[in-house]
């Protein structure tokens, strides 16, 4: 991570900015672990079954779903308020982070499922990875319209882990 101390000897990260004492600069892969959704094909679709969770169905409630009615790999299940990332597709509408409200369902390509490691308080992280999403729709790839952001890419994101005493103040103010 591109850090440097400032002259009042506290720590500036490149991307964040300045870092609060005892708090931790670390790569966003090392919070969590991201699982891609199923590339599914049209003939895969049915009529009932689990919903298939597309992009689509993250930004509006609306949206009509496509539904599976045989076994997936339990990586690709969704479960009540999951966390997901939307990693593809026009910036402004199809990227973001959504807590998944909708029940079970099956998670589609261009969404990950993101697994968070110990220790890492999930409305925190939520609010975190929507603060760095303008720096990683600026840097994605892609032409006009339609973009991308890769796992590879978001090895390279900056997250800012707070110490253990202000993870606890943060998990009681957030489990008010």
């Amino acid at each position: 991570m591109d850090k440097k101390k400032q002259q009042d000897g506290k720590e500036q990260s490149k991307m964040i900015g300045v870092v609060p004492d005892g708090w931790e600069v670390i790569g966003l892969l090392n919070v969590c672990d991201l699982i891609n959704g199923r590339a599914f094909k049209p003939n895969e679709w049915s009529e009932d079954g689990l919903p298939i969770v597309r992009i689509e169905n993250l930004n509006n409630n609306d949206a009509c779903f496509n539904y599976c009615n045989f076994k997936v790999p339990c990586k690709y299940l969704l479960q009540q308020n999951d966390l997901l990332i939307s990693w593809s597709g026009t910036p402004g509408t199809s990227f973001g982070i959504f807590n998944w409200n909708r029940g079970k369902a099956i998670l589609n390509q261009h969404i990950f499922k993101v697994i968070l490691k110990e220790g890492v308080e999930k409305k925190y992280f939520y609010y975190a990875y929507k603060r760095l999403l303008v720096e990683m729709i600026r840097q994605s790839h892609g032409g006009v319209g339609l973009q991308h952001i890769t796992k590879e890419d978001l090895k390279r994101f900056e997250f800012l882990l707070p110490s253990l005493s202000d993870r606890y103040r943060l998990h009681f103010f957030h489990s008010r």
